[in-house]
């Protein structure tokens, strides 16, 4: 753990509150349409994809409506640990461990990610989901220093991030500068107010695995996902292009289409 006082956080808890989680963070139509019963199926995939057994212990930061945790004690976990920053989130997440019957093998940690109040080598899987792209460079280094940390040797540390800043700053910008007559109908900035606001630090695919490797994980690998995202693009025929580039199997004409990542590493 870090010893002193944390600088304050770049984007504050409160803002993070019950309306984002419930109609603009992802897997808000599940959790809200079930009252948290229901969960979107990136958390089940990334818990596959990430290999979690019985009986191993998770560490999930940045765990928002707990969602994760949930699935993870049903599929055998033996301790699911959310850490969250946001008050509106964990009382969120609570709903939806009392929605799964799992309190007794969930908890929830309310800190921040940079000093997680756990000892070393705590946890046989970390998992930080859609959260990177929330922190600083700074808090992003010492939150990955933290996931290391409480990881047991031999332990994985899975990412996912979304949207990644290719498709910003690249695909869109270069559509855009080619639609000149039709500039009035292309925003010079494509984010939405939930990302301007929350979005300090998205990722491409070397951004992520350089700041993974300075933070310790020396073997640590970045793919692209499958997920193509085009709703700010105002022109729809322009919006298949992003489709086209995903099918392209060349990885960086790819990146131009896809808009999600996956880290993955060993302690």
């Amino acid at each position: 753990m870090h010893d002193g006082e944390l600088p304050p956080p770049t984007v504050s808890p409160d803002a993070y509150d019950e309306a984002y989680f419930r109609h603009a963070c992802g897997g808000a139509t599940e959790w809200r349409e079930s009252d948290g019963s229901k969960v979107a199926g990136i958390y089940p995939g990334c818990l596959h994809k990430a290999g979690l057994r019985a009986g191993e212990v998770l560490v999930d930061i940045g765990t928002g409506r707990g969602e994760l945790l949930a699935v993870a004690a049903k599929m055998g976990a033996s301790r699911a640990i959310g850490v969250e920053y946001a008050p509106a989130a964990v009382a969120m997440a609570q709903t939806t461990l009392a929605a799964f019957a799992v309190t007794d093998r969930a908890e929830l940690i309310l800190a921040d990610a940079r000093a997680i109040p756990l000892p070393d080598a705590t946890a046989d899987l970390v998992t930080m989901l859609d959260v990177v792209e929330h922190l600083s460079p700074d808090e992003l280094d010492r939150s990955l220093r933290e996931a290391r940390r409480l990881l047991k040797p031999g332990g994985r540390l899975l990412i996912h991030t979304f949207p990644t800043r290719t498709i910003y700053q690249v695909t869109y910008k270069w559509q855009r500068a080619l639609s000149v007559s039709k500039r009035r109908h292309w925003p010079a900035e494509p984010r939405n107010a939930y990302e301007l606001a929350m979005h300090v630090n998205e990722q491409s695919l070397w951004s992520l695995r350089k700041t993974m490797r300075a933070a310790g994980f020396a073997d640590a690998a970045v793919s692209l996902g499958d997920i193509v995202y085009t709703d700010m693009v105002p022109d729809r025929r322009a919006a298949r292009l992003y489709h086209r580039l995903a099918k392209v199997p060349i990885r960086a004409v790819r990146a131009l289409g896809v808009s999600n990542l996956w880290g993955e590493a060993t302690r």
